[in-house]
């Protein structure tokens, strides 16, 4: 598991060439382990300096990986308040990424936030941080420097997360086989550029925070009245229209005691659509609970990260999704 890990971290900086705005100098360099690489040194950092912010990765790349052979790229993004070594102990990509030999980067947001859609999240949205072509100049930089198969890189997150992965689908669908997330909804505008690709989101039907019915919420937003439409439901019916399905009800795809999956398949590009509804979960879907995770009041049961309580393995059931999915399936 990855908690028997040994993590190498080092802060790499370098110049890669975004979409837009400017990589600047170095920040700084600093190894914080003077250990030598072992065959289970497999993450690192890196920092760089974007539109005038530092900021911040973690990169996965498993030992199997040979410069040679491309392989697939996941980019899991953290929630809000969370950060990229708390997501990457949280969801369990890492683990799976060891398994079966591919790249994961955990990019960190802007003071623990991503600029998302209209109205979240945070100071990254309040200050209109450039998320998007940060995320979007990172994966390129990635694609030069790693063996990535450009045919297979997806896309994944939490809550704020899961909105900027949402955004990033509908703002590069070119550069993306396949998304899944988990507990958010898309509320940024689709670009008119935008190609169908196959999507899946994965929700607590317990959540209090993002919730499955609307995300009328009162923290973190308190912009209710821009949410009371949108719900697990309408994003999923929003997605199906985006990608021109063409059936008029969900089939159910699997259906068990503690969750089940909806989907629409005849769609545009064959990109398919998923709901994943996990009947005793709250906000954190995930088998595992967020490294901070405490519950001392009956709030906490909403914002401490508590786990999904059956230990369903929501990150395999989104990897098996989006993992049949390459750019070169496109219809």
């Amino acid at each position: 598991m990855i908690s028997d890990v040994k993590t190498f971290f080092a802060i790499s900086l370098f110049l890669f060439a975004p979409l837009s705005g400017c990589f600047g100098e170095v920040v700084n360099e600093a190894s914080i382990d003077d250990q030598q690489s072992s065959e289970t040194d497999i993450f690192s950092i890196h920092c760089e300096e974007y539109d005038g912010l530092e900021r911040c990765w973690k990169l996965l790349l498993p030992n199997s990986v040979q410069s040679d052979t491309l392989v697939p790229l996941v980019v899991d993004i953290h929630g809000y308040t969370q950060d990229m070594n708390r997501h990457s102990n949280t969801t369990d990509f890492a683990n799976i990424a060891i398994e079966e030999g591919f790249i994961v980067a955990y990019p960190n947001g802007y003071e623990n936030s991503w600029n998302a859609g209209d109205i979240c999240c945070g100071i990254a949205h309040e200050e209109d941080v450039d998320d998007l072509n940060f995320i979007i100049g990172l994966v390129e930089h990635l694609i030069e420097t790693q063996p990535v198969d450009t045919d297979r890189i997806y896309l994944s997150g939490w809550s704020n997360g899961c909105g900027m992965t949402q955004m990033l689908v509908v703002e590069a669908s070119d550069l993306f086989a396949a998304a899944g997330c988990m507990s958010f909804y898309l509320i940024a505008p689709p670009s008119p550029n935008y190609s169908p690709i196959p999507f899946m989101e994965v929700h607590g039907l317990l959540d209090d925070l993002i919730m499955y019915g609307n995300a009328g919420v009162w923290y973190p937003f308190n912009q209710e009245s821009q949410w009371t439409e949108e719900g697990a439901i309408q994003n999923f019916e929003d997605w199906k229209d985006m990608n021109n399905c063409l059936d008029t009800a969900p089939e159910i795809i699997a259906a068990e005691e503690d969750y089940d999956i909806r989907g629409y398949s005849n769609c545009e590009n064959g990109a398919e659509v998923r709901l994943m509804t996990l009947f005793y979960a709250g906000h954190n879907p995930y088998a595992k609970d967020t490294p901070e995770h405490q519950i001392t009041s009956p709030e906490d049961l909403i914002w401490s990260g508590r786990k999904n309580p059956t230990g369903i393995e929501s990150t395999r059931i989104v990897w098996d999704f989006i993992s049949g999915f390459s750019k070169n399936d496109i219809e």
